[in-house]
């Protein structure tokens, strides 16, 4: 943006001096797993009083949609692509036989697109990153190659969150983390992931606080992703919250998320799942186990929002906040698994752990929350992570943008993970680059109320499992839906969040329009449906620098 002022000399003559407004920093923080109601302006009864505050003074995006899993997600946010496109068509452990060795399909993200940090660097940003990266583990595909000036990476999808580098399966145990390009073989003794990768994010602004470049910072927490892990003091501040259970847990939450304005007052309530016993059905071991794992997930989410308090106090003690933009999203709905319905080298390798109700959350766990504390993270929606419903792919999002954003605002404009490639291309005045994204530039700053022509639509797909989206609408199928449906279902989101009175009866038309974006979708996004079984695959050829 360019101001022009003119000083008077005489009375015929001016200059014109133009200040050219300093490109925003920008702060891209990244919750893995977190479901859209755990946060407190989304509803939840845990406490995140540094994320509220910054929804209280910037903008909630209450329409915001992610990928179905972690890599696939990551993979349009660092390039703002399909997934198709940048080399995660699949997750690399769950690659299909007929997709191997596909373009698209490499497991990692591929040369076929730029990354955003390659992007803003080229535009003279500093570029920093610490926490999950799960987009390659070879030196070439590690965060140093694609544009991150320092870098902390957890190459993994998830693992232990303490010291021990304990995996997520047999063949990802020990953990792999790169430090600036260069392979981690041990971690300092009081590793807490979330701890550490705070500090680290924060001494990489701090080592160019005062050279007068704007930075790119991407912070990608692994909480609270299984195994639920936290430091013990925060553990023991929710003993007992949980005990009264997760079907008063998640109809607290609803009416809460109807008195914030996120649902009008007649939405129907949420429904607990088939696979799930009511509360109260219960022994008394059962409801003990249950409450223990929430009180250590909820521990995870509370110690994430303290430690987003530390940064965001760091870049206003530097006088840097106010010309920041933050960000705040998770890559996908919350996962349900435990240890029988998580994939056998993940669910075996859990059980060897000492899980029992006293221990989870301490380093030797290796505890998850399972469906039962699932679908109260997703209230209301339904389903999970990996699936294209809402539960899997709409997440909590939180824009803070001093003197930009309308203080307090829920926009229910349809966005999308592929957005703030564009949006923060734009706003660093990088060279143009191929993206499916929307610049959300004028919707964070209250000049436009969507980005989105209403015929516009938003595909996903990942297993098989696919996702159309339009305005309020959604076409949605899965091969692995719980009562055994394969075919299409239609859902006017609006009305009916929960995805349960499919209209493709009575909408006909609305129904084969959105077939037809369907199709364009795979046309256009180089998407090989799966044919047979999946099974968790090694990660291949492990790497030694």
């Amino acid at each position: 943006m360019w101001r022009v002022l003119f000083l008077a000399l005489g009375l015929t003559s001016c200059i014109f001096i133009e200040e050219k407004t300093p490109s925003p920093n920008i702060l891209l923080i990244v919750a893995d797993d977190l479901g859209f109601s755990d946060i407190g302006v989304f509803g939840g009864e845990i406490s995140t009083p540094n994320l509220d505050q910054l929804a209280a003074k910037g903008m909630v995006l209450s329409n915001f949609h992610t990928g179905p899993t972690c890599s696939v997600s990551r993979s349009m946010l660092m390039s703002g692509r399909d997934n198709h496109i940048a080399g995660l068509g699949n997750m690399a452990e769950t690659v299909a036989d007929n997709q191997l060795g596909k373009v698209g399909y490499e497991g990692y993200l591929n040369n076929q697109v730029d990354t955003i940090a390659e992007v803003l660097k080229s535009a003279g940003y500093h570029t920093y990153m610490a926490g999950k990266w799960h987009l390659g583990m070879q030196p070439e595909q590690s965060p140093k190659h694609r544009g991150f000036d320092q870098s902390f990476a957890l190459l993994y999808g998830g693992g232990s969150h303490f010291a021990d580098m304990a995996g997520g399966d047999a063949h990802r145990n020990p953990l792999l983390y790169r430090n600036n390009g260069r392979l981690v073989h041990q971690l300092p003794e009081d590793f807490y992931s979330t701890t550490f990768y705070t500090d680290k994010l924060i001494s990489q602004i701090d080592s160019n606080v005062d050279d007068g470049k704007p930075f790119f910072a991407y912070l990608a927490y692994t909480a609270p992703h299984w195994p639920l892990q936290a430091p013990r003091e925060v553990i023991n501040k929710y003993r007992g919250r949980y005990d009264q259970g997760y079907d008063a847990t998640r109809e607290a939450r609803f009416e809460n998320q109807k008195k914030l304005g996120l649902f009008d007052a007649t939405t129907s309530a949420p429904f607990r799942p088939e696979q799930v016993k009511p509360w109260q059905d219960l022994s008394a071991d059962e409801q003990r186990f249950h409450a223990r794992n929430m009180e250590v997930y909820a521990a995870m989410v509370d110690y994430m929002d303290s430690s987003i308090g530390r940064i965001i106090h760091y870049l206003s003690e530097q006088g840097r906040l106010d010309n920041t933009l933050v960000v705040f999203i998770s890559d996908n709905g919350a996962e349900h698994w435990n240890y029988s319905t998580a994939p056998p080298p993940v669910g075996q390798f859990a059980a060897r752990f000492n899980n029992s109700p006293d221990n989870i959350g301490n380093e030797g766990s290796f505890a998850f929350y399972g469906a039962e504390w699932a679908h109260v993270s997703n209230t209301p929606y339904t389903r999970y992570k990996g699936t294209t419903y809402e539960g899997g792919i709409r997440s909590p999002a939180i824009v803070y943008w001093p003197g930009k954003t309308p203080q307090g605002k829920i926009s229910p404009a349809l966005t999308f993970i592929t957005d703030w490639y564009a949006t923060f291309s734009v706003l660093g005045s990088a060279a143009s680059h191929q993206t499916t994204g929307k610049n959300l530039a004028p919707l964070l700053t209250g000049s436009a109320e969507r980005v989105r022509k209403p015929d516009e639509s938003v595909g996903l797909e990942v297993w098989g499992r696919r996702g159309i989206l339009r305005e309020s609408y959604k076409l949605v199928s899965s091969p692995n839906h719980p009562h055994g449906k394969t075919d299409w279902e239609l859902y006017n989101l609006r009305n009916d969040p929960a995805e349960r009175h499919n209209l493709i009866k009575q909408m006909p038309d609305v129904f084969a329009a959105m077939q037809r974006s369907w199709q364009e979708y795979v046309a256009n996004n180089n998407v090989i449906v799966p044919e047979g079984p999946f099974k968790i695959r090694p990660p291949g050829e492990k790497p030694v620098e």
